[in-house]
């Protein structure tokens, strides 16, 4: 028997590149929470960012953030948390990363020759973050709050950004292209942060536990490799990343949250009737699935 534990983007995933909304996604997600199937957001969004999209979602198990370089995890989960976690506000985090200051005072090596191609976001006003990204003002002051990453408006071409990228390598750092940023950490990124994770919960909660990945975008591209189911989600704004994986792997056809319902609802279909137990959105009287929310 296997538990899937799924994996997911927000951004242009969960949530729709434009509108920030999930209602195409809502009777798929409300059916997963409640059949007890956790749903753990993988994001580059802050943790503050998280806090009112969680709510709204009905989400209330851990979340990864900044790309990977952070796990958050409720302290009354179920995970045992480790000797060098921070507890915070009944919550508490895993760090993979470096502080924000310290990828920032590696950075400021590469300023001179790139200084012009890019921006930081934590920089701007929340005026031209609203602006760049079509949030609210209030969303937009938590999206500069970050604590593990550097965020950057990239003005450069892309193949600016590839030779940005190895000389960010060189500082021991990486640089990850989301759907709308580019973002340098010093951390393994997505990948590294959901298989810490995901051991965790195999090991405490759910031994027989199998991972989905869901996401859009490039910084997406590790994860989906990781895991052991992938979704693509197509996009209304650039091509579809490419995994280096056949098997196990749904592409959309509909793109945003639409998209993730449909190979979400394919994925666990193929792993429950791999499992000999029906389709996902069958109706059953479930009462004793654990609710991880």
């Amino acid at each position: 028997m296997s538990s899937p534990v799924i994996y997911t983007d927000l951004d242009g995933t969960l949530m729709d590149h434009y509108s920030y909304d999930s209602d195409l996604a809502m009777p798929t997600l409300n059916s997963l929470l409640k059949r007890g199937i956790p749903v753990i957001p993988c994001t580059s969004k802050t943790r503050e960012e998280l806090r009112p999209i969680c709510s709204t979602l009905g989400l209330g198990g851990p979340f990864i953030v900044e790309n990977g370089s952070a796990v958050w995890v409720p302290s009354d989960w179920g995970l045992n948390s480790p000797k060098s976690a921070v507890h915070v506000d009944g919550y508490w985090y895993h760090v993979l990363g470096l502080p924000r200051a310290m990828v920032r005072r590696r950075l400021a090596f590469l300023d001179a020759e790139w200084g012009n191609r890019y921006q930081s976001l934590s920089d701007l006003t929340i005026k031209q973050v609203a602006s760049i990204t079509g949030l609210d003002k209030t969303a937009a002051a938590l999206a500069k709050d970050r604590l593990f990453c550097e965020t950057l408006v990239w003005l450069g071409t892309s193949a600016d950004r590839e030779a940005f990228a190895q000389q960010v390598q060189s500082l021991e750092m990486r640089c990850v292209a989301g759907g709308r940023f580019v973002h340098v950490l010093a951390s393994g990124g997505k990948a590294e942060a959901m298989h810490w994770l995901h051991e965790k919960i195999k090991s405490e909660l759910l031994m027989d536990a199998v991972s989905v990945a869901a996401g859009d975008a490039c910084n997406d591209i590790e994860m989906m490799e990781a895991a052991d189911f992938a979704l693509v989600v197509r996009s209304p704004v650039h091509d579809p990343p490419r995994p280096k994986r056949s098997e196990g792997l749904v592409i959309s056809d509909a793109v945003g949250p639409a998209g993730w319902a449909e190979g979400i609802e394919a994925l666990i279909e193929r792993i429950e009737e791999e499992n000999g137990i029906g389709r996902l959105l069958s109706e059953r009287d479930d009462h004793n699935a654990p609710q991880f929310g």
